[in-house]
């Protein structure tokens, strides 16, 4: 079995190169020229066979074959992947491994993901088993925290500048939320040396109530005086009651803890009762002298609640706020709340304050031509119209409406020369990508494509990104083209994969495939093994729990989670599901996107109560800022794809019937 092998000192010293990686490099470019000598083929070609070997390879090794792992790993020396099953046999053995051989696999493949990955399982074990010598040498700086504390722990007990390792616990202390378990020893030594004090202690429950963290900021007050102690207990019991708190005679008190109390519950009532927040703040205000920074946290909080739940007297509170405190939520709320009573001359005189970025943001160039056109001056409202029309989305697209203009599609494809692409292509971090790909394994090969990509010029990430699109990797093609800001390839950014699987589910559910298109583009960008952090999957990203209702309403057949990481099924699901919210909400797309992104309960409490609305308004006033945008992208998306799949393009406001009120 080949073997790692280190030569000359470590770490502190790195030979520059070494006898192994020479060898490679004369073995791989030999085999490079013969085979191109002998077959004409590309590389991609010849990597046919060696491929099948690696997938042989990592199932001998999963099975602890060794020979037979052993054999195959010798004949796949000059194979991209070869890294990989280095990387494999090294892992399965870390426990056992010398730091030599690790330092020699780290400097070997230090431009590889596999080298990042191997040091995180390395000073994991290191600091798992306090070698702080060796995790010292090993050390980089690392995003995980666990990894800052176990370095911030050796170097305390190697005495290297206690001092400086100190002041780094207590940055890593000093946050309003719980650190893992591995910083404890490094934040006893921070409690024994006495550099935390009673100061210190206050200001890290004041981050903890400012980042809801009630119980934390009750396990930090053990560490104060009595006293101290009841007053937390005080504002633990502000935080989980604070209609009721702000009753008890203490808080009549004016003290500085008081009224930084009494801000966190007005604040807290504000977020479920906004008009009795204000009316317990007219109290109260007028018995503390809160700071006007106090004011200014206090009003923006019952104004900005207030806008979001649709109070009617969202206008008058949001009128309030000082201007130190009116940021950008603040200052767009006070748009949507003037455009939802219909006052013009206010969403104007609120527009004019948005700052210049926002002014010039699609969104509000859209609505100030609303709002010209509504208070009369039509001709103002065509010249911004105008302006809009001519870009390729979901405002350009309501403005070209607005106008009786076709839309401008602006397609441009990336232009290439052969030779360029080629050289991309020929990359060591995109070749490993591409096979990892082929192998299956997306989310090494996602990693792989991140790396190989991350330091390419712009028109080098276009190149990238249609080599993806011609793998039919469609998921690293839209992201890559994105990170070039290149959004004119319609081709590339908008590609049809699975077509026969969604005109099929669009026949069966009476669907338009443009708008399963659309969420598929939204929710997952046509990545099959999508998978969020709340659980969804796959290219609808449906939930295991509405996979399994939707089976059982359509009589399907389920075949659990696994089943929503096969495409043909997961389109199938979320086709269905997607009927069924159309159903709901009487055949409206609109209000069926907000529910397939937010959920029918929330859409259904969004709905209007007292008239039925215009549906850009509607959406303009949803509270969740992810589902105004998903709900704008899903319309804007269908319509390119309705372009793509050369079927006449529906205006998108025909998409867009009124949203009627709730009863």
């Amino acid at each position: 079995m080949q073997r790692l092998f280190y030569f000359g000192r470590w770490p502190e010293q790195p030979a520059t190169d070494t006898p192994l990686t020479d060898m490679r490099k004369l073995l791989s470019g030999i085999a490079l020229v013969f085979a191109l000598q002998l077959t004409g083929n590309s590389l991609a070609d010849e990597y046919k066979d060696q491929r099948k070997l690696f997938i042989k390879a990592e199932a001998a090794l999963k099975a602890g074959d060794s020979a037979t792992f052993s054999d195959l790993k010798r004949r796949l020396v000059n194979y991209p992947l070869y890294s990989y099953l280095e990387y494999e046999e090294l892992r399965r053995r870390l426990s056992k491994a010398k730091p030599g051989e690790v330092y020699a696999f780290l400097k070997l493949y230090a431009d590889q993901p596999v080298a990042a990955r191997l040091r995180i399982s390395w000073l994991h074990r290191l600091g798992k088993q306090r070698d702080w010598d060796t995790y010292l040498r090993f050390y980089e700086p690392q995003s995980s925290v666990t990894l800052q504390c176990y370095q911030v722990r050796a170097r305390l007990a190697k005495g290297e500048d206690p001092e400086a390792a100190l002041q780094d616990a207590l940055k890593l202390w000093l946050v309003g939320h719980s650190q893992p378990d591995a910083c404890d020893p490094a934040f006893d030594q921070l409690y024994a040396s006495n550099l935390i004090t009673s100061q210190h202690i206050w200001q890290r429950i004041r981050l903890a109530f400012a980042e809801q963290k009630s119980s934390l900021a009750g396990y930090l007050a053990k560490r104060l005086s009595s006293e101290d102690r009841a007053w937390v207990k005080r504002w633990q019991y502000a935080h989980r009651r604070p209609t009721a708190a702000l009753k008890e005679p203490w808080a009549g008190e004016d003290s500085a803890l008081v009224r930084d109390i009494l801000v966190h519950a007005i604040g807290r009532l504000a977020r479920h009762k906004p008009e009795q927040a204000w009316k317990h703040w007219q109290e109260i205000a007028a018995t503390h002298a809160f700071t006007p920074q106090q004011e200014g946290e206090v009003l923006h909080d019952i104004g900005l609640h207030a806008a979001l739940d649709d109070h009617p007297r969202a206008a008058e509170w949001l009128e309030k706020i000082p201007d130190s405190h009116a940021d950008a939520s603040i200052r767009q709320w006070r748009v949507r709340v003037a455009l939802a009573n219909g006052d013009w001359g206010s969403a104007l005189r609120w527009l004019d304050r948005l700052d210049a970025e926002e002014r010039n943001a699609e969104t509000w160039l859209y609505w100030r031509a609303r709002a010209l056109d509504e208070s009369g001056a039509s001709g103002d409202a065509l010249t911004e119209y105008a302006r809009l029309s001519d870009e390729r989305s979901y405002y350009g697209f309501m403005a070209s409406d607005r106008l009786k203009r076709p839309y401008q599609m602006n397609d441009a494809r990336v232009s290439h020369d052969q030779q360029q692409l080629e050289a991309i292509e020929q990359l060591p971090g995109i070749e490993r990508a591409h096979e990892l790909y082929r192998t299956g394994k997306r989310l090494e090969a996602r990693r792989e494509w991140y790396y190989a990509t991350a330091n390419l010029s712009p028109d080098e990430l276009k190149l990238a990104a249609l080599l993806a699109h011609r793998w039919g990797w469609h998921d690293r093609a839209i992201v890559t083209a994105s990170q070039a800001k290149y959004w004119s390839d319609l081709t590339l950014r908008f590609p049809l994969p699975h077509r026969e699987s969604i005109l099929a589910n669009a026949r069966r559910y009476k669907l338009d495939p443009a708008l399963i298109y659309g969420v598929i583009r939204q929710e997952s960008a046509f990545m099959e093994d999508a998978r969020s952090p709340v659980g969804a999957l796959g290219l609808m990203q449906l939930m295991p729990a509405t996979g399994k209702q939707t089976a059982r309403a359509l009589n399907i057949r389920y075949g659990g989670t696994d089943a929503l990481l096969q495409s043909d099924q997961n389109i199938r699901l979320g086709s269905g599901y997607f009927r069924k919210l159309l159903d709901r909400y009487n055949g409206s797309p609109v209000l069926a996107a907000a529910a397939y992104n937010a959920g029918p309960h929330r859409v259904s409490r969004w709905l209007p109560t007292d008239r039925s609305m215009q549906a850009d308004l509607w959406m303009e006033l949803i509270p969740y800022p992810e589902t105004r945008s998903y709900v704008r992208r899903v319309l804007a998306y269908a319509t390119v794809f309705e372009w793509r799949l050369q079927r006449p393009v529906t205006p998108l406001t025909r998409r867009m019937p009124a949203v009627q009120q709730r009863y």
